[in-house]
């Protein structure tokens, strides 16, 4: 006897919600969690029954609308069902969504209800290292910033640097009206700004 999916039913940062049954499904998801600290949101995830299925992939956004892959887990077909985890770390925002796209091995998939999880941020450590030497700040980011400011302990703006959008390791010359002392460092987009204090020291 085929069984039929039943509601999805969600615990801590969890809602309720129901899949779309499709002809190879067997499974059905009891309970989907997620938990933050210190920028690592760990998913936790429970089938009370599986056949036929392929693999989870979980996927994650900031808005609750525009969605990515943050990995795979594979299905283990367990008639009795199984627990899964995975852990996505996640920076630079107050609150991601989750949802899971279930897929089975004709390549068909259906997707759980997203959950919202609020993230506990890890420091916004974006400048390595922060006591610099060289004449050449070094700036590493996951996110798309587009513009960067030096600015003194007094406010004066000592350096603007365009960032156009770039991720990943910027390498960027000091102004020559950065001396030794103390700055702060900002990196600003449409939504939002991030800071880190700075040593600059002459050789």
């Amino acid at each position: 006897m085929t069984r039929k999916l039943l509601p999805l039913i969600m615990a801590a940062f969890v809602t309720t919600a129901s899949f779309i049954t499709a002809p190879t499904f067997q499974t059905k998801l009891l309970e989907f969690k997620a938990t933050s600290r210190s920028g690592m949101v760990g998913l936790t995830w429970k089938t009370e029954y599986e056949e036929n299925l392929r693999q989870f992939e979980v996927e994650w956004s900031r808005d609750g609308k525009n969605y990515q892959s943050a990995g795979f887990v594979p299905a283990t077909n367990s008639i009795n069902g199984n627990i899964y985890s995975f852990e996505h770390r996640i920076s630079y925002a107050s609150e991601a969504f989750y949802r899971l796209k279930i897929m089975d091995i004709t390549g068909h998939w259906q997707y759980s209800d997203p959950i919202i999880v609020p993230v506990e941020k890890t420091a916004r450590l974006f400048v390595y290292p922060s006591v610099i030497t060289t004449r050449m700040i070094t700036i590493i980011v996951n996110d798309p910033f587009n513009s960067m400011q030096i600015v003194s302990t007094n406010g004066t703006v000592m350096m603007k640097q365009n960032l156009s959008g770039k991720t990943g390791r910027m390498d960027i010359p000091l102004s020559p009206t950065v001396a030794s002392g103390i700055y702060i460092v900002q990196l600003q987009n449409q939504t939002e700004m991030i800071t880190q204090k700075i040593m600059v020291q002459q050789q």
